[in-house]
């Protein structure tokens, strides 16, 4: 067998009713089978939704299918040996119907192919940089992956925070970029473009900005934001092409390094970036700095901050976009005694005024993870089961269709409590959350993992209640929907 098992097949396309390409493939891929006739719906292997599960005890994959209010069943658990036995990190899927999951510890990122076998295939690892931590799917186009690599994070390093792998003489961590295409005819397999080294150190996220085309990274420990081309028909493409200090001299002594070579790092500063988004309606990217308690506005053309958000004196630590663009989601709490918060500041009204929601119902609660369904009609968010909290195991389901109204407005669905899953322990918390959403975007099904129980339950987005509760593997942790399509309509829930 050849490491990249997808070169050896056979291909044959038909079309179904509904005007899909639905494949047929004889391929050599790690035991699994398929089917000689393709299911209904498009695909010789997968027709429903499907659930990835990190299960973070046992380092395996589950996938669920998903299928409704019953009939929902685990359709296999890929072992960790095909991880190499390590830890799984977070996971997208991509426009070309993969899905990807960063192997931290190895300095790899695994493919898996949900769709033409039976059940999903664990295809190759690819080698990435140093210590990849996050992944995101390029805007720009929805079959390349960026992939953060925060760098070598080792008690006592002599080089905290540098990809060893790839720029041990330029100092910093790095992003690598990896290009799939979808399945059939001519399709190439997943592969690795190159990596970028950016100078700077600590922990690293992304967004994109559309015009121009560009991927926007921030470094933790460095204070400042990265920016490289994305244009895949540039001559720079993927190369470092400017930066933004972020440095705010109301809040420190600030060196000025506008001037400052792209080949020399900037004085790392206390500012401490972490949570970047960019904003469909407002065509702006928003980072938010820990350090300072505020978010900065930055255009994407003149890489000019054009705005802050002070959010000193709030209990807010982190925030989201809408899939619109339009709300930035703010969240924190004040555990003890109230619990959490939530806001939201309107970039589609002048001013952008801020909306402190009060919702008695969060009281005793911790901050935990949210969604948006694609719509902008339904709101998640779960209680993080902090020691403290008074309050845990619940997701809350809310109305955000009136957050356009004046003043914004979130209405409070139901409060669903979920199986009990004790205290979150460092980044795994109790419980984690994805949505399955069809049509325009409308949210049908919110798969959640309940850690201690080993266990996905789903819930119906009609009646927010649980339908079904599949045993996975140990203490899984986050939850990934996938289904055929869903990224090239936007049909991915956003936080």
């Amino acid at each position: 067998m050849e490491p990249m098992k997808r070169k050896n097949f056979v291909l044959s396309v038909t079309t179904g009713a509904v005007g899909l390409a639905l494949i047929s493939l004889a391929a050599c891929n790690s035991g699994e089978t398929t089917t000689a006739t393709p299911a209904p719906g498009g695909s010789v292997g997968n027709a429903n939704a499907l659930v990835f599960v990190n299960n973070t005890g046992d380092k395996t994959l589950s996938s669920v299918a998903l299928k409704g209010d019953s009939g929902n069943v685990v359709v296999n658990t890929i072992d960790a040996a095909e991880f190499e036995n390590v830890t799984l990190g977070d996971m997208q899927s991509t426009d070309g119907d993969w899905v990807f999951v960063n192997l931290g510890a190895a300095n790899k990122v695994a493919t898996i192919d949900p769709l033409t076998a039976a059940t999903p295939v664990h295809e190759v690892n690819l080698q990435v940089g140093t210590n990849p931590v996050h992944l995101f799917r390029s805007r720009n186009d929805g079959e390349v992956v960026w992939i953060m690599n925060d760098g070598d994070n080792a008690t006592g390093t002599t080089t905290p925070g540098d990809d060893l792998v790839n720029c041990a003489t330029q100092g910093g961590g790095s992003v690598t970029v990896i290009h799939n295409s979808h399945l059939g005819p001519g399709a190439i397999p997943p592969r690795v473009l190159g990596t970028t080294c950016i100078l700077a150190d600590g922990h690293k996220v992304a967004a994109f900005s559309t015009s121009p085309k560009r991927v926007f990274v921030s470094s933790t420990t460095a204070g400042e934001i990265a920016v490289l081309d994305d244009d895949e028909t540039s001559g720079t493409y993927r190369q470092m092409i400017g930066r933004v200090d972020l440095c705010n001299s109301t809040k420190e002594t600030c060196d000025n390094e506008s001037t400052k070579s792209l080949t020399t790092a900037f004085t790392p500063n206390s500012s401490e970036p972490h949570g970047i988004r960019s904003s469909k309606l407002t065509n702006k990217i928003y980072s938010f700095q820990e350090g300072y308690k505020e978010i900065a506005e930055i255009d994407p053309a003149t890489l000019q901050i054009t705005n802050k958000f002070d959010l000193a004196g709030t209990p807010y630590t982190g925030y989201g976009i809408s899939p619109d663009g339009r709300f930035l989601l703010l969240r924190g709490d004040t555990i003890p005694p109230t619990g959490t918060k939530l806001g939201v500041i309107d970039l589609g009204t002048a001013g952008t005024p801020r909306t402190d929601f009060t919702i008695p119902e969060l009281d005793g609660t911790s901050t935990g993870a949210f969604k948006f369904s694609p719509d902008v009609r339904r709101f998640y968010i779960l209680a993080g089961n902090a020691v403290t909290s008074t309050k845990k195991d619940r997701l809350f389901a809310f109305d955000a269709s009136r957050l356009t109204a004046t003043p914004p407005v979130l209405t409070l669905i139901r409060e669903i409590g979920l199986i009990a899953g004790g205290d979150s322990v460092g980044f795994a918390g109790a419980h984690s959350i994805d949505v399955l959403a069809e049509g325009a975007g409308e949210a049908k099904y919110i798969a959640v993992s309940n850690r201690a129980d080993k266990s996905v339950s789903i819930i119906s987005a009609a009646d927010n209640l649980i339908k079904q509760t599949l045993t996975v593997g140990t203490n899984p942790g986050a939850v990934l929907v996938y289904k055929s399509g869903g990224t090239e309509t936007g049909n991915q829930a956003s936080n």
